[in-house]
């Protein structure tokens, strides 16, 4: 029976534990969306000062008294953040390395002195650091999941709103919308989620389960609400793992387990996301690369067949060109033309923009006379475009020094 009764109690552990993580990936977009990545990190850097007040104040270590203190020492920490930008001349950057060092600091030095001083039922405040779900009851999990739940509930009810800001405050206050309560908002929910995470991951990596997987899910989508979805999702599956692997595995915590297990979505994320992924957007710019070299091809079959500048797609051939002469026309000086132009030699034959005029040389067939026109007609628009208003221009394409280039994607458009 009490082999039944560990087993119940871990299914409910990690039922909380996964509920924290799938809220805390949904309000960690939020933030990740408002640029507010940091300030988690300095609210739970600050978490561990609370934790060890409450404790100093009541005496206990219930669960809920302590992370209240947290979550109380969270919004001190915020708030030092807040009056260090605003009436000092310190950066955002320095202002939150300030608060997550003298917070954290603290934190350690009251935590690891508490035993010292002779407390009383003080041992194991220092699991706050890594986290420790072998040491939640079920009524703490249920804590822990009735306080995601209410932040998920927050987060539906002011999803609109908080969307909004979170990708332009500047229009939201323009529309008569309240940012400056919004934003206040979404820090105390980020700060919320970082404090109930605390006997999951610890102060040290919390802000890794609030951050990871909405990162992670940006991957995939182009929409928030999926984002929320997906990131949840993440942080969800990531605690589980976390959990099952530190409860069959004991001398592993569970923290840094489940940081790794979120680690590992990102990778995925990163590499195999459709779109933004690492693979995909080799390809994407190995197309990009391909179709330029196939445009310069074929506006060098346009030079040397005799069209000028104003060549249309109706015009006729003044003359046929070699294989050997449009590579090189096409390669020009580029120290690897010659190769990348032999291969967009081949796929412009396969296309029939080039079709066989005589023994041994070539001439535009009609699609490759209309081609060539068109792409010169784009090339001129974006090189007049490139000299009138160069800001514009170049929010609009790059170029980089390969010659595959983002302008070859948007001439083709």
């Amino acid at each position: 029976m009490s082999g039944v009764g560990l087993a119940h109690n871990t299914l409910v552990v990690a039922a909380g534990v996964a509920a924290v993580g799938f809220a805390a990936g949904v309000v960690g977009s939020l933030c990740v969306l408002r640029k507010r990545a940091l300030v988690g990190d300095a609210a739970a850097h600050a978490t561990l000062v609370g934790v060890a007040v409450a404790f100093l104040a009541t005496g206990r270590r219930d669960l809920p008294t302590l992370l209240l203190g947290g979550l109380a020492s969270a919004c001190v920490g915020l708030g030092a953040l807040v009056l260090i930008r605003r009436w000092t001349r310190t950066r955002d950057d320095a202002a939150t390395a300030i608060v997550i060092g003298v917070g954290f600091g603290l934190g350690i030095a009251l935590i690891s002195g508490i035993p010292a001083w002779g407390y009383p039922d003080s041992a194991g405040l220092e699991t706050f650091l890594l986290g420790h779900t072998a040491a939640l009851t079920a009524r703490d999990a249920v804590v822990l999941a009735a306080v995601a739940a209410a932040a998920l509930a927050v987060v539906v009810a002011a999803f609109k709103e908080s969307v909004l800001v979170a990708f332009d405050a500047a229009f939201a206050a323009a529309s008569g919308w309240p940012v400056t309560a919004i934003d206040c908002l979404i820090v105390v929910l980020v700060a919320t989620m970082v404090v109930v995470g605390l006997p999951a991951v610890g102060a040290v990596l919390v802000t890794a389960l609030v951050v990871i997987p909405p990162v992670a899910a940006r991957f995939w989508t182009d929409r928030a609400s999926t984002m929320l979805a997906l990131a949840g999702a993440i942080g969800l599956v990531s605690a589980l793992v976390g959990v099952a692997v530190s409860a069959s595995r004991p001398g592993l915590a569970t923290g840094p387990l489940v940081v790794l297990a979120a680690a590992a979505w990102f990778v995925v994320s990163f590499l195999a996301a459709p779109g933004r992924g690492w693979i995909a957007r080799r390809r994407e710019a190995a197309a990009a690369g391909r179709s330029w070299d196939e445009g310069l091809v074929i506006d060098a079959c346009l030079r040397l067949t005799g069209g000028g500048a104003s060549a249309h797609a109706d015009a006729e051939a003044t003359g046929a060109f070699t294989e050997e002469g449009a590579i090189a026309a096409a390669a020009g000086d580029r120290a690897d033309g010659r190769a990348a132009a032999a291969r967009a030699w081949s796929a412009v034959v396969v296309a029939g923009l080039v079709e066989p005029a005589a023994a041994g040389r070539w001439r535009l067939s009609t699609a490759g006379r209309a081609t060539a026109a068109a792409r010169r007609q784009r090339v001129e628009a974006w090189l007049r475009l490139f000299a009138e208003d160069p800001d514009a221009a170049r929010g609009l394409a790059t170029v980089d020094l390969t010659g595959a280039s983002g302008l070859s994607s948007a001439i083709r458009s």
